[in-house]
């Protein structure tokens, strides 16, 4: 009989130890939360528009890279999915719009026309993400083909950047510009807290290709690895909450979920990290790194989503960093200073012929919501209604004819996260990717429990779809050891 692995959260982490796991002769069922797979890498439908609450840019596209190759492995992408690769970003910052590069040569040059006074710290700044652009980007642990040497051969300016910079923030990196404008824009790009590597990565992957948004989106990417493992032979069990993960003599040996026991060999915990060690283990098993990571680490602040379907295109960009032209709030007294706009005109899945799916996100106080939602649902109806209009406003000063175009409006709240995907404190993704939390080797084992592992955006800081994905296939081996 093969040995049964249940695992909790059918993201993308959990979606690839089930794929792996299957593949090698495991029996896997999945314990999933919401309606729906995907976890974190959602998408919703609403009248025969989609729209994506996840995928700004897909590190790994590009087709030479080992990470793409752990892609076609999971089925996240395909041969013939198509990869959109925006030719620049736009930032606003100070009142004045910028069009931001996505080449280098032209990057470079646009930096100069704003600072020709920063042309040695510009030259520095663009060698160092042109090294990254020609680095390969080896995913998880490096081993096999692509083990040490491979790594030294075919990454090594990805390898010297991560030497220099390791320490460094985003700030300390932009300070070294004279011009306040080039490095509001930066610092727009990246917050300054922000390990530097981050700006670097972000930056030298999408002038070289290996980083677009992959059409179809985030429904396509779940989609294709839900129907690789079910392929396989693995279950999902959807609307399925965990609440225990069954702990005999020191070994995980199944879990209960709505009030029902599911016996296994072993256990994959590939959902929310402070739920599964206070919760589901009941706080038996202490985790040196997340425990303190938990207690003291930024983590990536809640949202609020604001979605709309637009009977046609207004040639909005893909993805553009806004100031608000009014008093935009995202709850009473929480002014926003900026926000994320993207638009999909560029995707025909996702919307009607003709029409286009336009997305803002913007932070939002988990509080407010939450306790809106409890004591008052009415309120938090209204109060959602209220924001949805607000942006609407606000788009339609800057792409006139906006409001007009309206077809459909849907309002997700960090309060709608934590309802779905159970994540602490409404952190999208975990751990902000800060110089100290990146140092942090997070264990996905637990001292004195065997046959059980973690993994997801909280045992890697900064999340990322490629590091959920590695994750998975990292959970996959250590599980398949711990139970021999």
């Amino acid at each position: 009989m093969p040995k049964k692995i249940s695992i909790i959260g059918a993201g993308l982490a959990g979606l690839s130890a089930g794929i792996y796991l299957q593949r090698d002769g495991f029996e896997t069922e999945i314990f999933e939360l919401a309606p729906q797979p995907g976890g974190m890498c959602a998408s919703w439908k609403r009248s025969g528009y989609r729209f994506d609450g996840c995928i700004q840019w897909m590190v790994g596209t590009r087709k030479d890279e080992p990470i793409y190759s752990l892609y076609k492995e999971v089925g996240a992408l395909a041969d013939d999915t198509g990869i959109c690769h925006a030719g620049s970003i736009s930032v606003q910052t100070g009142g004045l719009i910028y069009e931001v590069p996505l080449a280098l040569d032209q990057f470079k040059s646009f930096l100069l026309g704003l600072s020709a006074c920063d042309a040695s710290a510009i030259e520095i700044f663009c060698r160092h993400i042109e090294m990254i652009g020609h680095s390969a980007l080896i995913p998880g642990r490096p081993c096999g083909a692509m083990g040490f040497p491979g790594l030294l051969r075919h990454s090594r300016g990805f390898i010297c950047i991560v030497q220099k910079y390791r320490g460094k923030t985003v700030y300390e990196v932009v300070n070294t510009f004279k011009s306040d404008i080039i490095r509001d824009i930066l610092t727009r790009l990246m917050p300054g807290d922000y390990s530097a590597i981050a700006l670097f990565l972000m930056l030298g992957t999408r002038m070289t290709g290996n980083a677009g948004y992959p059409l179809g989106g985030a429904a396509d990417v779940v989609r294709r690895m839900e129907e690789k493992y079910r392929a396989l032979g693995g279950r999902i069990n959807v609307n399925s909450r965990v609440s225990e993960i069954i702990v005999v003599g020191g070994r995980a040996m199944g879990i209960r979920s709505n009030g029902r026991v599911y016996q296994a060999d072993g256990v994959v915990a590939a959902c929310d990290a402070n739920y599964t060690l206070k919760k589901m283990l009941r706080g038996m098993y202490g985790h040196p790194q997340l425990d303190a990571l938990l207690a003291e680490a930024p983590l990536f602040n809640p949202l609020a989503i604001v979605s709309f379907g637009l009977d046609r295109k207004l040639g909005i960009p893909f993805f553009a960093i806004c100031e608000p032209t009014a008093g935009l709030e995202s709850a009473p007294g929480n002014r926003i200073c900026s926000y994320h706009l993207r638009s999909f005109d560029f995707d025909d899945s996702a919307a009607p012929k003709d029409g286009s799916s336009v997305m803002v996100m913007l932070d939002a106080p988990l509080e407010y919501w939450l306790r809106l939602k409890l004591d008052n649902p009415a309120a938090y109806k209204m109060r959602k209604e209220h924001l949805a209009d607000s942006v609407a406003a606000e788009l339609d000063a800057r792409y006139p004819g906006f409001k007009d175009a309206i077809a459909v409006v849907d309002i997700a709240t960090p309060a709608t996260f934590i309802r779905l995907t159970n994540v602490y404190k409404g952190s999208y993704e975990g751990f902000t990717p800060t110089p100290s939390a990146l140092k942090t080797n997070i264990r996905k084992t637990l001292p004195g429990l065997k046959a059980f592992c973690l993994c997801g955006q909280w045992t890697t800081a900064g999340g990322g779809l490629c590091t959920a994905i590695a994750d998975g296939k990292a959970a996959a081996g250590l599980i398949k050891k711990s139970i021999r």
